[in-house]
């Protein structure tokens, strides 16, 4: 009986350390359990899960959930880190280039207020309210890099 008890004790242990790995949240700094994410109509970035990941406004402030600025996009279309270095350009459309000029991201309309990310190999990386189309390939740049998870 004592057997039987130990036993029964053993398995609640294990399921419940199964249930609260399963439950865990994701990787910090895990960027690719991050993708896809969506930026809605007031700016907020979230995970395929709900999870708030940061803020992006519509003059290009890019902050992570704790409410510090990681980067920005400048006058002249710049993405920005927190350190003054320039990582690329969103061009006119939302397109994002890197420092070296190459297109990372390309930014689509899709129905109504929507649009579509699409990285180099035209996976959906992420859905963005027309909103923030402008700033959704900076945003996805900064999602990649981590820094939303800093």
């Amino acid at each position: 009986m004592k057997n039987l008890k130990i036993i029964a004790l053993l398995l609640m242990m294990v399921t419940a350390g199964f249930t609260a790995y399963s439950q865990a949240p994701k990787q910090k700094g895990n960027y690719k359990a991050q993708f896809p994410f969506s930026i809605d109509s007031v700016g907020t970035i979230k995970d395929a899960d709900g999870t708030t990941l940061g803020t992006v406004s519509k003059e290009g402030i890019i902050n992570n959930n704790k409410g510090h600025k990681v980067a920005f996009i400048d006058e002249n279309g710049n993405l920005v880190d927190s350190t003054g270095k320039v990582m690329g350009k969103a061009a006119k459309n939302g397109n994002y280039h890197n420092a070296k000029g190459e297109l990372i991201y390309t930014v689509k309309p899709t129905k109504g207020q929507q649009c579509e990310v699409y990285d180099k190999s035209g996976k959906v990386v992420a859905s963005v309210h027309d909103n923030y189309k402008l700033q959704a390939g900076c945003v996805s740049h900064c999602m990649k890099t981590g820094m939303l998870m800093k």
